[in-house]
Protein backbone atom coordinates (compact mmCIF):
# COMPACT_ATOMS: atom_id res chain seq x y z
CA UNK A 1 0.00 0.00 0.00
CA UNK A 2 1.16 3.81 -1.00
CA UNK A 3 1.42 5.91 1.46
CA UNK A 4 -1.85 8.58 0.82
CA UNK A 5 -3.15 6.66 -1.94
CA UNK A 6 -6.92 5.31 -1.77
CA UNK A 7 -6.47 2.70 0.45
CA UNK A 8 -4.34 4.52 2.71
CA UNK A 9 -5.45 5.02 6.46
CA UNK A 10 -3.68 7.91 8.14
CA UNK A 11 -3.89 7.75 12.37
CA UNK A 12 -5.29 11.16 12.39
CA UNK A 13 -7.51 13.64 10.52
CA UNK A 14 -8.31 16.92 10.82
CA UNK A 15 -12.04 17.83 8.41
CA UNK A 16 -11.74 21.72 8.37
CA UNK A 17 -15.11 23.06 6.25
CA UNK A 18 -17.12 26.27 6.51
CA UNK A 19 -20.37 25.24 7.58
CA UNK A 20 -22.68 22.06 9.51
CA UNK A 21 -23.46 19.59 6.51
CA UNK A 22 -20.46 20.10 4.39
CA UNK A 23 -18.23 17.54 5.93
CA UNK A 24 -21.73 15.25 5.29
CA UNK A 25 -21.89 15.95 1.76
CA UNK A 26 -18.06 15.99 0.47
CA UNK A 27 -16.36 13.54 2.66
CA UNK A 28 -18.38 11.73 5.11
CA UNK A 29 -18.14 8.16 3.14
CA UNK A 30 -14.38 8.68 3.51
CA UNK A 31 -14.39 9.77 7.34
CA UNK A 32 -16.57 7.07 7.77
CA UNK A 33 -14.27 4.61 6.52
CA UNK A 34 -11.59 6.14 8.77
CA UNK A 35 -13.08 6.35 11.69
CA UNK A 36 -13.78 2.46 11.37
CA UNK A 37 -10.40 1.47 10.88
CA UNK A 38 -9.52 3.26 13.81
CA UNK A 39 -8.75 6.97 12.96
CA UNK A 40 -9.03 9.54 15.40
CA UNK A 41 -10.64 12.17 13.93
CA UNK A 42 -11.28 15.91 14.45
CA UNK A 43 -14.21 18.07 12.35
CA UNK A 44 -13.83 22.06 12.72
CA UNK A 45 -16.63 24.21 11.13
CA UNK A 46 -16.05 27.52 10.83
CA UNK A 47 -19.47 28.47 10.93
CA UNK A 48 -22.96 27.24 12.75
CA UNK A 49 -24.33 28.19 9.68
CA UNK A 50 -26.80 30.57 11.16
CA UNK A 51 -27.78 32.05 7.87
CA UNK A 52 -28.80 28.63 6.53
CA UNK A 53 -32.31 28.92 5.85
CA UNK A 54 -34.69 30.89 3.71
CA UNK A 55 -37.16 29.78 6.93
CA UNK A 56 -36.75 33.50 8.13
CA UNK A 57 -40.57 33.79 10.20
CA UNK A 58 -39.37 30.10 11.75
CA UNK A 59 -35.17 31.05 13.13
CA UNK A 60 -33.04 33.51 14.53
CA UNK A 61 -29.69 33.41 13.79
CA UNK A 62 -29.00 32.09 17.07
CA UNK A 63 -31.60 29.42 17.32
CA UNK A 64 -30.88 28.28 13.80
CA UNK A 65 -27.04 27.76 15.28
CA UNK A 66 -27.92 26.46 17.77
CA UNK A 67 -30.09 23.62 16.19
CA UNK A 68 -27.24 23.12 13.64
CA UNK A 69 -24.84 22.60 16.06
CA UNK A 70 -26.86 19.49 17.68
CA UNK A 71 -27.29 18.55 14.10
CA UNK A 72 -23.64 18.59 13.48
CA UNK A 73 -23.34 16.60 16.79
CA UNK A 74 -25.46 14.23 15.75
CA UNK A 75 -24.10 13.41 12.18
CA UNK A 76 -20.64 13.18 14.23
CA UNK A 77 -21.75 10.45 16.42
CA UNK A 78 -23.38 8.68 13.37
CA UNK A 79 -19.74 8.67 11.37
CA UNK A 80 -17.39 8.02 14.19
CA UNK A 81 -16.13 11.25 14.67
CA UNK A 82 -13.88 11.61 17.85
CA UNK A 83 -14.61 15.55 18.23
CA UNK A 84 -16.55 18.42 16.63
CA UNK A 85 -14.91 22.12 17.37
CA UNK A 86 -17.39 25.30 16.44
CA UNK A 87 -15.20 28.29 15.76
CA UNK A 88 -18.70 29.74 15.40
CA UNK A 89 -17.68 32.67 12.98
CA UNK A 90 -20.88 33.89 10.88
CA UNK A 91 -22.23 31.83 8.10
CA UNK A 92 -21.75 33.87 4.66
CA UNK A 93 -19.10 36.40 6.55
CA UNK A 94 -16.33 34.60 6.70
CA UNK A 95 -12.83 36.09 5.85
CA UNK A 96 -9.58 34.84 5.04
CA UNK A 97 -7.56 36.78 7.55
CA UNK A 98 -4.87 35.88 9.92
CA UNK A 99 -7.45 35.59 12.71
CA UNK A 100 -8.88 32.65 11.00
CA UNK A 101 -5.63 31.05 10.16
CA UNK A 102 -4.41 31.64 13.69
CA UNK A 103 -8.07 29.78 14.73
CA UNK A 104 -7.10 26.80 12.93
CA UNK A 105 -3.39 27.09 13.35
CA UNK A 106 -4.24 26.64 16.84
CA UNK A 107 -6.64 23.02 16.70
CA UNK A 108 -4.00 21.67 14.28
CA UNK A 109 -1.43 21.90 16.83
CA UNK A 110 -3.24 20.80 19.37
CA UNK A 111 -4.86 17.43 18.01
CA UNK A 112 -1.92 17.15 15.67
CA UNK A 113 -3.46 15.39 12.94
CA UNK A 114 -1.50 13.28 10.12
CA UNK A 115 -3.38 14.08 7.29
CA UNK A 116 -5.96 17.67 7.02
CA UNK A 117 -9.22 17.12 4.67
CA UNK A 118 -10.59 20.59 3.29
CA UNK A 119 -12.40 21.94 0.41
CA UNK A 120 -10.86 23.50 -2.63
CA UNK A 121 -10.68 27.00 -2.82
CA UNK A 122 -9.88 27.29 -6.77
CA UNK A 123 -13.20 25.37 -7.66
CA UNK A 124 -15.55 28.40 -8.21
CA UNK A 125 -18.28 26.69 -10.17
CA UNK A 126 -19.90 23.06 -10.29
CA UNK A 127 -21.73 22.59 -14.05
CA UNK A 128 -23.94 25.35 -14.75
CA UNK A 129 -26.29 25.16 -12.13
CA UNK A 130 -23.93 25.67 -9.24
CA UNK A 131 -21.90 28.79 -7.48
CA UNK A 132 -19.62 27.71 -5.16
CA UNK A 133 -20.51 29.17 -1.75
CA UNK A 134 -18.24 31.85 -0.73
CA UNK A 135 -17.74 30.58 2.78
CA UNK A 136 -16.53 26.61 1.04
CA UNK A 137 -13.80 29.02 -0.79
CA UNK A 138 -12.46 31.14 2.10
CA UNK A 139 -12.51 28.14 4.54
CA UNK A 140 -10.56 26.08 2.19
CA UNK A 141 -7.79 28.79 1.61
CA UNK A 142 -7.56 29.39 5.27
CA UNK A 143 -7.42 25.46 5.92
CA UNK A 144 -4.54 25.19 3.28
CA UNK A 145 -2.55 28.72 4.48
CA UNK A 146 -3.09 27.13 8.82
CA UNK A 147 -1.59 23.32 7.14
CA UNK A 148 1.58 24.96 5.32
CA UNK A 149 3.68 27.24 6.31
CA UNK A 150 1.83 28.20 9.66
CA UNK A 151 1.10 25.31 11.65
CA UNK A 152 4.97 24.11 11.37
CA UNK A 153 6.69 27.05 11.37
CA UNK A 154 8.15 26.78 15.24
CA UNK A 155 8.86 30.90 15.13
CA UNK A 156 5.49 31.56 14.08
CA UNK A 157 3.18 32.02 16.96
CA UNK A 158 4.77 29.92 19.21
CA UNK A 159 1.71 30.55 21.75
CA UNK A 160 -0.59 28.36 19.70
CA UNK A 161 1.02 25.44 20.34
CA UNK A 162 4.12 23.44 19.62
CA UNK A 163 4.41 23.34 15.67
CA UNK A 164 3.19 20.54 14.18
CA UNK A 165 3.85 18.70 10.26
CA UNK A 166 0.73 17.79 8.31
CA UNK A 167 2.10 14.90 5.96
CA UNK A 168 -1.01 15.11 3.55
CA UNK A 169 -4.30 16.97 2.37
CA UNK A 170 -6.95 15.15 0.73
CA UNK A 171 -9.08 18.25 -1.11
CA UNK A 172 -12.72 17.65 -1.88
CA UNK A 173 -14.64 19.05 -4.05
CA UNK A 174 -12.43 19.45 -6.59
CA UNK A 175 -12.25 19.69 -10.39
CA UNK A 176 -9.02 18.16 -10.71
CA UNK A 177 -8.82 15.21 -8.51
CA UNK A 178 -6.35 11.98 -8.55
CA UNK A 179 -7.61 9.73 -5.87
CA UNK A 180 -11.26 8.00 -5.30
CA UNK A 181 -11.69 6.56 -2.24
CA UNK A 182 -14.06 3.52 -2.23
CA UNK A 183 -16.59 4.38 0.17
CA UNK A 184 -19.13 1.34 -0.58
CA UNK A 185 -19.23 -0.04 2.82
CA UNK A 186 -19.89 3.40 4.16
CA UNK A 187 -22.41 5.24 2.05
CA UNK A 188 -25.25 4.24 4.39
CA UNK A 189 -23.60 5.96 7.05
CA UNK A 190 -22.88 8.61 4.74
CA UNK A 191 -26.61 9.16 4.11
CA UNK A 192 -27.50 8.32 7.63
CA UNK A 193 -25.85 11.49 8.51
CA UNK A 194 -27.33 14.05 6.11
CA UNK A 195 -30.79 13.09 7.72
CA UNK A 196 -29.47 14.56 10.50
CA UNK A 197 -29.56 17.73 8.94
CA UNK A 198 -33.30 18.17 9.30
CA UNK A 199 -33.29 22.28 9.05
CA UNK A 200 -31.67 21.88 5.71
CA UNK A 201 -33.16 18.87 4.44
CA UNK A 202 -36.44 18.12 6.73
CA UNK A 203 -37.87 14.81 4.88
CA UNK A 204 -36.41 15.14 1.57
CA UNK A 205 -35.12 11.56 -0.21
CA UNK A 206 -31.10 12.64 -0.13
CA UNK A 207 -30.36 8.97 -1.55
CA UNK A 208 -31.16 9.13 -5.09
CA UNK A 209 -28.46 12.01 -5.37
CA UNK A 210 -25.77 10.84 -3.01
CA UNK A 211 -25.75 7.54 -4.99
CA UNK A 212 -25.57 9.01 -8.35
CA UNK A 213 -22.49 11.58 -7.43
CA UNK A 214 -20.69 8.73 -5.48
CA UNK A 215 -21.10 6.44 -8.97
CA UNK A 216 -20.29 9.36 -10.81
CA UNK A 217 -23.94 9.35 -13.03
CA UNK A 218 -25.59 11.42 -14.10
CA UNK A 219 -25.92 14.99 -12.74
CA UNK A 220 -23.32 15.10 -10.91
CA UNK A 221 -20.70 17.90 -9.97
CA UNK A 222 -17.61 16.36 -9.48
CA UNK A 223 -15.21 15.30 -12.68
CA UNK A 224 -16.20 11.16 -13.52
CA UNK A 225 -13.40 8.86 -12.03
CA UNK A 226 -12.04 6.88 -14.77
CA UNK A 227 -12.69 3.15 -15.09
CA UNK A 228 -9.31 1.06 -14.30
CA UNK A 229 -9.82 -2.68 -14.11
CA UNK A 230 -12.69 -3.26 -11.69
CA UNK A 231 -13.60 0.04 -10.54
CA UNK A 232 -15.25 0.65 -7.10
CA UNK A 233 -19.06 1.04 -6.78
CA UNK A 234 -19.49 4.37 -4.83
CA UNK A 235 -16.20 6.62 -4.31
CA UNK A 236 -15.36 10.30 -3.05
CA UNK A 237 -12.55 11.89 -5.30
CA UNK A 238 -9.86 13.96 -4.12
CA UNK A 239 -6.56 15.63 -4.81
CA UNK A 240 -4.14 14.06 -2.73
CA UNK A 241 -1.02 16.61 -1.63
CA UNK A 242 1.53 14.43 -0.40
CA UNK A 243 3.43 17.06 1.96
CA UNK A 244 6.62 14.53 3.31
CA UNK A 245 8.70 13.01 1.48
CA UNK A 246 9.68 10.47 3.83
CA UNK A 247 8.23 8.02 6.46
CA UNK A 248 6.02 9.66 8.82
CA UNK A 249 7.78 10.40 12.11
CA UNK A 250 5.60 8.73 15.12
CA UNK A 251 4.87 12.15 15.74
CA UNK A 252 3.51 12.73 12.55
CA UNK A 253 1.83 9.38 12.79
CA UNK A 254 -0.01 10.01 16.07
CA UNK A 255 -1.79 12.52 17.71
Amino acid sequence: MTRYDADYIPCSAMAIYAHPDDIEFTVSGTVAKWAGAGCDITAVLVTSGDSGTHEYKKYTRKSLARIREQESKAAAKILGISRIIFLRKHDCEIEDTLALRKLLVRQIRKFRPEVVLCGDPQSLFFGNRYVNHPDHIVAAKAALGAVFPASEMELLWPELGKAHKVSAIYISSTMHPDTWIDITGTIERKIESLRAHRSQLGDRNIAPMIYAWAAGEGETPFPKRKKRGRAAKYTEPFRVMRLLKDEPTNENRQR
